[in-house]
């Protein structure tokens, strides 16, 4: 007996939330890792906190919190130059529907969490490397989870906008008439209304 052929799902011709959510999300990691782990944070509050030394109250309150400078700065330079160009990209090509990019951030992701959780903890104290932990892990899960739902898999699996361009190369081609050797255009059978 035969069984009925499969139909292929319709394309999808807008991105799909969860690839934007994943998105969106992917850049707040970023600068959440930048800001935080990597030490711009705790600097900009360590400088900020020697220019206001001689203010009364406002010493006595950045007095109270201690917070260490994070890594040297001359690890995290070179890392920020190098990690930001292929961060970026990773981020605009899931727009796109490449699967390397979601390849990429399916790796990248956890990478940064782990990194964030453990810089969190060396610059702040371990108990506030807890406690933030569950914001990292809940930015990853949402990420994660969006690059993987049914439609971002559809949205990759198809090449992201592809479909659509080469639907509309081919409304381009129905629209196209031939002209007669009498110089007129054939009119298709149905569309008569149409040639003036």
């Amino acid at each position: 007996m035969d069984r009925p052929l499969a139909r292929e799902p319709e394309p999808l011709y807008d991105k799909p939330h969860a690839v934007d959510l994943a998105q969106v999300l992917m850049v707040f990691q970023y600068f959440m890792l930048m800001s935080v782990s990597f030490g711009f944070g705790p600097r900009i509050f360590n400088w900020v906190k020697g220019q206001t030394a001689d203010v009364p109250v406002l010493s006595d309150i950045e007095g109270a919190i201690d917070i260490g400078t994070g890594y040297p700065i001359a690890v995290v330079a070179p890392v920020f130059v190098v990690y930001t160009i292929p961060y970026v990209a990773v981020v605009l090509n899931l727009g796109h529907g490449r699967r390397w990019a979601r390849i990429a951030a399916l790796l990248v992701v956890p990478l940064n969490t782990v990194i964030g959780i453990v810089g969190v903890g060396r610059t702040y104290g371990e108990i506030l490397g807890l406690v933030s932990a569950v914001l990292w892990l809940t930015v990853a899960v949402c990420v994660l989870g969006g690059l993987a739902s049914p439609k971002a898999r559809r949205w990759f699996r198809q090449g992201g906008w592809a479909p659509w361009y080469h639907r509309y190369e081919m409304d381009q081609a129905a629209r196209r008439r031939p002209i007669s050797p009498g110089g007129r255009r054939r009119i298709p059978a149905g569309d008569e209304d149409s040639a003036d």
